[in-house]
């Protein structure tokens, strides 16, 4: 029995599959590959697959994480080879580790890094250090008590912006986790309230790592 940290992609071509079709997906992939999956004891008992931070619909990725149980020792090399060819477009995966216990602990991620790429209504001089110099910065947030005013500006650890007239690209690190998730739209939306002229026409969101005290975990 052994358990395996997998690192995987997920492109423009998947990135509308919900989560929970995502995890009856990868059941499916481990079936086709032949590698024999681990199941949990009991009653029901279902195929140990942990995803870490559930990807939102739309959001493409190059830093997501799983954990997946199987019966048998593999070399690490042998299972991603084996997974990868039977994953179609829009999905590969780019790292694996062959781990004990809570080596890899994915309740420790509190960061996540995303690119934002953005059009704006106009042309509009987007002043990031200004943006963030406010004490607070409070928007509608959807919370597990409903929907309420929250300051999100703890939560906002660094931003950066690359501008050519009216198309911006951004890069946040913010809060991601258990204890608090902060979502890009989110931050986006702040942008709109508090910058002049700032209004986005569409954005693509891309999350490019997930993190546990400023490292990822693989």
């Amino acid at each position: 029995m052994s358990n395996y940290v997998l690192k995987y992609k997920r492109g423009n071509e998947v990135k509308y599959i919900s989560h929970l079709d995502f995890v009856r997906f990868i059941q499916r992939v481990i079936r086709r590959a032949e590698l024999p999956m681990l199941f949990s004891s009991g009653f029901n008992p279902h195929p140990l697959i942990n995803i870490a931070l559930p990807l939102s619909v739309g959001v493409t990725s190059d830093g997501e994480l799983m954990r997946i149980g199987l019966d048998g020792d593999f070399n690490e090399q042998f299972v991603m080879d084996t997974i990868n060819k039977t994953l179609p477009p829009g999905f590969e995966i780019i790292g694996i580790k062959k781990v004990e216990g809570k080596e890899i602990n994915f309740n420790k991620i509190n960061k996540a890094i995303y690119q934002c790429n953005c059009e704006l209504e106009k042309e509009t001089k987007v002043d990031i250090p200004s943006f963030l110099s406010n004490t607070s910065l409070l928007v509608m947030k959807k919370s597990k008590s409903g929907i309420k005013e929250a300051d999100i500006r703890p939560h906002i650890h660094s931003l950066e912006c690359t501008q050519e007239k009216n198309n911006i690209t951004l890069k946040m690190c913010i809060d991601a986790g258990n204890n608090y998730n902060l979502k890009p739209d989110t931050v986006i939306e702040a942008m709109e309230k508090y910058i002049d002229g700032f209004k986005t026409t569409f954005y693509a969101v891309h999350r490019c790592a997930l993190l546990a005290d400023d490292a990822e975990l693989l």
